[in-house]
């Protein structure tokens, strides 16, 4: 699109923009998208699926199989130690059950933890900060917080791997099991998202915080039940380098909880949270959220480059460039989560691209208005500026506007007659609205001529129907042009036409009559002479003795050439003016023409008169005949025909002459070519009596002259 921008708008622009986008980044850093991303950071997760888990983490579950085989809950804390004594060559161990509580087992089961080496007991924290520690009486296993951070949806995504409570560090559950396994030490964290940040409730300090990688929804890892393990249904090689988690899946001893993977009852058991998040600390696949900065800055950049694209098209294009760009800022933003783990909230790139995509669509609307403008005021003024009137009605033919070259025709009196005959010329006398007609009467575009008496001018008045898609005029465009000049220009020459013409059949006449004398004169005279010559060769002769034979053949010699010469003169005088013609009429000079020419060509004449001796004047007579000359002789010279046929009928006032061969057929160059005077000189004869010729040709047909004149017998 090519922008016609002025530079105030084009700062106008660049503060309009800066404002949405600032707003857009602002409302980012308040939170207010926070319910979109969580959104679509818990759906990524789904769509993603479920990932491979560490084939070394093994849950052993306290379900509803080993409550009913143990006795109700608490279950005792023996079983426990049978469990432990059960997988002693596990890597390491964690029980995820709350044991704050003194019991008669707990002996035992700080034995076993000692001869296990590698037990992991749960720290908890109540509501009201309240911390629940193991009994002390079981104080050789480790210990770690089960503290998970839930958001404000109830979805756990987040946990932090330091508790600060006063003046103690308390590790999470999870750090003390991946610290526990062999060549790891706490140290060597790795899995650290980022930076430590700190949040505060009450008088505990969180640190370090793990954006957890599910690997999938509830089930995913390997589960077996505590009663089979108690009963020795697998071997101490089953667990050799395990991980163990127990804790209790059996419903309604828990509360379950969300994870992005939940949907609807869907939840997922605590120690399964766990194995979740040990997962991620073995995996090192944490999900790392992106800086804000970072984000920030290619969503703005990002979104800027889209802005200028979405100015460049239409808005059809423009709309599919910005649906494509959301489609594919999501498409990466997937990418880089489930490939690369990192987590790039993308609602404000998806805000900040609408928005560019609005303020496109406004400045392109706006630059459009500009363009509109000058359209207009262009537009206006070229229509002021055309020599014709131009007049706009509505659907009714109501004046709706004019421009500079109408006003004097709209204060005339002939302005009523313009529109009255428009409007009969289109819709005729229905009294119907316009607007009302279904198509106009008169079809399409008419044209009519007025003359105004009050300014003695010719105007020339065009009627353009406006109609929509059903046909139903909607307007009308009346153009009114003065043709006064041009009406003065036809008549003059119209004059001169008639002049020529009248000279034509003065010049055709003059000829006719000169003919005519000639023909007479070397008849008479020369005719005479001869025959007088050659009568006194004969008297000679008579007069000549035997013994004078050469002057006997010299003048019986001079005699024939006297004869010949006598032939050359009568045929001279007919062919200036045919006897016949003015003797017998048209009908005999026609048969005794169409006879000499299939002597002299050998081309058959067919003739048909009707009436049989029709005869008119003298000029009309002459006319025709010589069109029918004229016709004879392009035959002979051009068609390469062998029949002719003439056709002579007089009848309903007029006089037809029809002159049809068999030849190639005349093309329609050679109708308006250099060498075409004698049909024009046919024409010509036939204008002169009020009527017309007509010239045709069929390739390969042959070629057919048609003459029409009015009728005058004599």
């Amino acid at each position: 699109m090519k922008s016609h921008l002025t530079y105030r708008s084009i700062w106008r622009y660049v503060l309009m923009l800066s404002i949405g986008t600032a707003l857009v980044l602002f409302s980012d850093y308040l939170g207010l998208f926070r319910g979109v991303d969580v959104y679509l950071y818990d759906l990524s997760f789904r769509i993603r699926g479920s990932l491979d888990p560490d084939r070394r983490i093994l849950i052993v579950a306290i379900d509803e199989n080993s409550l009913e085989s143990l006795g109700r809950w608490p279950i005792r804390r023996k079983y426990f130690a049978q469990m432990l004594s059960s997988m002693r060559n596990a890597k390491v161990v964690g029980v995820d059950i709350i044991m704050a509580e003194p019991s008669s087992d707990d002996d035992a089961l700080n034995k076993t933890i000692k001869v296990h080496g590698a037990v992991v007991l749960p720290v908890y924290i109540d509501n009201m900060m309240n911390v629940s520690y193991p009994v002390d009486a079981i104080s050789s296993a480790r210990i770690g917080h089960i503290h998970v951070e839930q958001g404000v949806d109830g979805v756990v995504r987040t946990i932090f791997h330091r508790l600060h409570i006063r003046d103690t560090v308390l590790p999470s559950f999870t750090s003390v099991l991946y610290a526990s396994l062999d060549g790891i030490s706490q140290s060597e964290q790795e899995w650290k998202a980022k930076p430590v940040t700190n949040s505060f409730f009450g008088t505990i300090v969180q640190s370090e915080p793990m954006h957890i990688n599910f690997a999938g929804p509830p089930g995913t890892f390997h589960t077996v039940s505590l009663i089979d393990v108690i009963n020795g249904r697998y071997p101490q090689s089953f667990f050799e380098g395990k991980i163990v988690l127990s804790g209790v899946t059996a419903s309604g001893l828990e509360e379950r909880m969300l994870t992005p993977f939940a949907q609807g009852r869907n939840r997922m058991a605590g120690v399964e949270v766990h194995a979740n998040i040990l997962n991620s600390m073995i995996a090192k696949n944490a999900i790392s959220f992106m800086r804000d900065e970072v984000r920030w800055t290619l969503s703005l950049v990002v979104s800027l480059l889209c802005f200028f694209l979405f100015t460049q098209f239409n808005a059809g294009k423009a709309t599919f460039l910005w649906m494509l760009s959301l489609a594919a800022a999501a498409v990466s933003m997937f990418w880089l989560f489930s490939v690369k783990q990192v987590w790039a909230a993308p609602s404000v790139l998806f805000f900040l691209l609408t928005f560019m995509f609005l303020s496109a669509h406004v400045v392109k609307i706006e630059d459009m208005g500009r363009l509109l403008a000058v359209a207009n005021d262009e537009w206006y003024r070229t229509f002021n500026d055309i020599s014709d009137a131009i007049m706009v009605y509505d659907g009714d033919f109501k004046f709706v506007r004019a421009n500079k070259a109408a006003e004097t025709i709209r204060t005339s009196h002939v302005f009523e007659q313009i529109t009255m005959q428009g409007r009969e010329q289109l819709i005729g006398g229905n009294s119907l609205k316009a607007s009302a007609i279904q198509q106009p009467a008169a079809g399409g575009q008419q044209v009519m001529e007025i003359f105004d008496t009050e300014r003695n001018r010719h105007l020339e008045v065009l009627t353009i129907p406006r109609l929509d898609g059903m046909q139903k005029m909607i307007g009308v465009i009346q153009i009114i042009r003065d043709i006064t000049e041009r009406k003065q220009v036809e008549e003059a020459i119209r004059k001169n036409e008639e002049q020529m013409r009248n000279l034509t059949a003065y010049i055709h006449k003059a000829t006719e009559i000169e003919r005519t004398n000639i023909a007479r004169e070397i008849h008479d005279e020369l005719g005479q002479a001869l025959t007088v010559l050659k009568i006194d060769l004969s008297w000679i002769r008579k007069r000549l003795t035997q013994d004078q034979s050469p002057m006997i053949d010299r003048i019986d010699t001079m005699v024939r050439i006297i004869d010949k010469t006598i032939m050359t003169v009568k045929k001279i005088a007919t062919d200036l003016r045919p006897g016949l013609l003015d003797d017998l009429g048209l009908s005999a000079a026609i048969e005794w023409q169409s006879e000499e020419f299939e002597k002299r060509t050998g081309i058959l004449c067919r003739v048909r008169i009707d009436p049989k001796d029709v005869s008119f004047d003298k000029d009309r007579n002459t006319a025709l005949f010589r069109i029918l000359q004229e016709a004879l002789t392009n035959i002979a010279r051009h068609s390469d025909a062998t029949e002719v046929e003439i056709d002579l009928n007089a009848r309903h006032g007029h006089i037809d002459l029809t002159v049809r061969d068999n030849g190639r057929g005349i093309r329609d160059e050679e109708l308006v070519g250099a060498r075409s005077f004698g049909l024009l000189g046919m024409s010509e004869r036939a204008i002169m009596f009020g009527g017309n010729t007509v010239v045709e040709g069929v390739p390969g047909k042959g070629t057919t002259v048609r003459v029409r004149i009015p009728a005058e017998e004599s």
